[in-house]
């Protein structure tokens, strides 16, 4: 079958053998006349062909029927390991891996979609077992995207598409060895009942209409929401990717249906238009290419209610704009079992309408225009800053570069704004020189993130990029230094401080993160060595992406970098290095008249006061492994400071935000100036950038 999945399952096959006649009474306890066959599947058609022998002949022994997908999956990787990426995302029940496939564009195709955030299309399969045919649409997917990728460059040049081809593996198997028709997982849930109805388990209007509590039935919902481990990986991914995630697709079979939220209600969803056209353009997509018709509309409405599907689950809670469920021709004598000839006819309509949605939600207008009036009336998320920068591009495309340089560990991108009065210039200019800023290194400190972003506006929206002082430099700003632990933050925990990358031995993983602001290669031995420390140094410096992104950024930058500025909240302190010892650096008058500007211009705008001072003599304590020393210490930036904003509080009423902003830029300002008209001398080394 071309484009299908090859040398899925090596088969072993005991058979009784009389000349050229299979028998089923020969004598079994001496197993003379069997013989004994290996049998080598070179596509989907021949393994269906086999499966229906195991379940129609009692003649055949059939020892092993290998569906380990993951195997073939991983050989894929293997091959193209430029595309595809194979992750497990949880075990099943019965402990199988439930693996997830992520198929992204290389670098160097990216580049033309640089400038903008690359969207997600999430789809998964199989979470009610009886279903075949989703599976094999899923597989299908991911050998097109992979094995036909210059067939697909519109797929792949600006997607990333993480792929669950078999969410319910214990099922699946169930339904091939023992029950055809089988639809649950296969948890104990009760005397004599197994399994807990995967749709019907997530925790979105759980229980309330379309699903029985009880045990034995095919809709059970189980105990509680998210009681299975296979509901429960596809619900952390998903959360993995919120923000990023902006079409979610679940394969079903069977009907020939688009569906969409809601499932528990009749009453339709805001922005459901929205999602109708993408399924439209789906359906219409392909009844033009193979005249099979397909329903469109809400699954309430067109189907049935059920409520606690993952459809309703991942566009409510998820934040996926865009959530679809698909419900594949059927065939057979039940529905669920379309014949082997059928299944590349299915899969490869069915591609058809996948093409045409997933092109079609990521071109929807939630990713058009960013309305900047609410920019600073409350805290934005890492998808809101994306969507700003966005429109900042298209506006200021002369003044501003957007790139990401690296993802963290949750797969959110880093992103980096370049901001000059010439972006597009090639020849090196003289007397050019460079202003690094990050923002939110620590997760909980939200308003660092809106200070950094103001910057960014005055500099483009008031043109403040065009003032003597600050033309001479390149401003190149990191917004969010540490996306993850920021969105953990403001969903979970206000007060977590760290990066989310997962700790220890994975069999005995308890503690998350490294505080960023420890993992700097610089006295990097004095911070806490105890995994669940809010301080925690790290395993080794640089452990994490975010503060390797940095480093990276700084070693670019040589020599050209003279102020780099971390933004922290909310000692009301302007701190200079070092921080792991009270020796003061041999320039530190220079930093300490640089910090004093700052604070004495914001003093007579606000009446606020700074402390400035080295910062463990104004701490009063040692920090190794921060970043100003790494800076000054070791990429040797001769101005390197700490702006601890005044907000009273890591999360000041966003009713403030616009306030300590416009201080803050007051302050941020005067240092500029005070470096560029009194400390000349220092600024020697130029060029333009080259930051990729």
């Amino acid at each position: 079958m071309a484009g299908f999945p090859k040398g899925w399952a090596l088969v072993t096959v005991l058979v009784a053998v009389i000349g050229c006649t299979v028998v089923g009474e020969a004598a079994k306890e001496s197993y003379r006349g069997y013989k004994l066959y290996g049998v080598h599947q070179n596509d989907q058609r021949q393994v269906d062909y086999l499966r229906e022998l195991q379940q129609s002949l009692d003649d055949l022994d059939f020892w092993q029927l290998d569906r380990e997908m993951v195997d073939y999956l991983n050989g894929l990787a293997r091959k193209y390991s430029d595309l595809m990426t194979v992750s497990e995302i949880g075990k099943s029940f019965e402990g199988r891996s439930i693996p997830a496939v992520t198929i992204t564009a290389p670098r160097a195709s990216y580049r033309a979609h640089r400038n903008s955030s690359r969207p997600v299309v999430f789809v998964d399969a199989g979470i009610h077992a009886r279903e075949w045919a989703a599976p094999a649409m899923a597989m299908y997917l991911i050998s097109e995207l992979v094995e036909n990728a210059s067939q697909h460059k519109d797929l792949l040049a600006g997607l990333t598409w993480v792929i669950v081809p078999i969410a319910n593996p214990d099922g699946y198997e169930y339904s091939h060895e023992h029950e055809r028709l089988w639809r649950k997982t296969r948890r104990p849930a009760g005397r004599n009942c197994y399994g807990v109805d995967g749709n019907r388990n997530y925790d979105f209007h759980w229980a309330e209409i379309g699903a029985s509590d009880a045990p034995c039935a095919d809709t059970y919902h189980g105990e509680r929401a998210f009681s299975e481990p296979e509901t429960r990986a596809v619900r952390d991914e998903l959360l993995r990717l919120k923000g990023r995630c902006k079409f979610y697709l679940t394969l079903h079979t069977y009907g020939n249906y688009l569906l969409y939220p809601w499932g528990w209600t009749s009453d339709l969803p805001e922005g459901w238009q929205q999602i109708d056209e993408v399924a439209q353009a789906g359906a219409s997509a392909i009844h033009n290419a193979t005249g099979t018709s397909y329903t469109v509309g809400s699954s309430t409405n067109v189907l049935y209610a059920a409520a606690g599907g993952s459809d309703d689950y991942a566009f409510a809670v998820a934040d996926v704009p865009i959530a679809i469920t698909m419900e594949l021709p059927g065939g057979g004598s039940a529905g669920f079992n379309p014949p082997p000839a059928r299944i590349e006819e299915i899969v490869k309509e069915t591609f058809v309408g996948v093409r045409a949605m997933a092109l079609d939600s990521t071109n929807a207008p939630n990713e058009m225009s960013f309305d900047t009036a609410k920019l600073f009336q409350t805290y934005q998320s890492h998808q809101d800053i994306k969507h700003y920068l966005d429109d900042l591009l298209q506006r200021y495309s002369s003044k501003i570069e957007i790139f990401s340089r690296a993802e963290s560990y949750e797969g959110r991108e880093i992103l980096t704004v370049r901001i000059c009065t010439d972006v597009q210039q090639k020849r090196p200019l003289a007397n050019r020189w460079c202003i690094l800023i990050d923002a939110g290194i620590h997760a909980r400190e939200w308003i660092t993130v809106p200070v950094a972003l103001f910057i960014v506006q005055q500099l483009l929206e008031k043109d403040e990029i065009s003032a003597k002082s600050f033309r001479s430099f390149e401003w190149i700003i990191l917004p969010l230094l540490n996306p993850d632990g920021y969105e953990y933050s403001r969903e979970h925990n206000k007060m977590w401080r760290k990066t989310r990358r997962p700790l220890g031995l994975k069999s005995t993983r308890r503690c998350v993160g490294v505080d960023c602001n420890r993992n700097f290669n610089v006295a990097w031995t004095i911070g806490s060595t105890r995994f669940c420390s809010l301080l925690y140094r790290g395993e080794r410096p640089f452990s994490e992406r975010e503060t390797k992104n940095v480093r990276d950024l700084f070693r670019k930058l040589r020599p050209t970098c003279k102020l780099y500025l971390s933004l922290h909240s909310y000692a009301k302190a302007i701190l200079y290095p070092r921080a792991y010892t009270r020796t003061l650096p041999r320039n530190w008058q220079m930093q300490h008249t640089i910090a004093e500007a700052g604070a004495e211009a914001m003093r007579k705008a606000t009446g606020v006061r700074y402390r400035c001072g080295s910062a463990s003599t104004v701490l009063n304590r040692p920090i190794g492994g921060s970043s100003i020393d790494y800076a000054h210490d070791i990429e040797k930036v001769p101005v390197a400071l700490v702006m601890e904003v005044a907000s009273k509080g890591f999360h000041p009423p966003e009713a403030n935000i616009q306030k300590i902003c416009e201080e803050c830029w007051i302050g941020i300002g005067a240092m500029v100036n005070c470096l560029a008209g009194s400390f000349r001398s220092v600024l020697k080394g130029s060029g333009t950038l080259h930051l990729r």
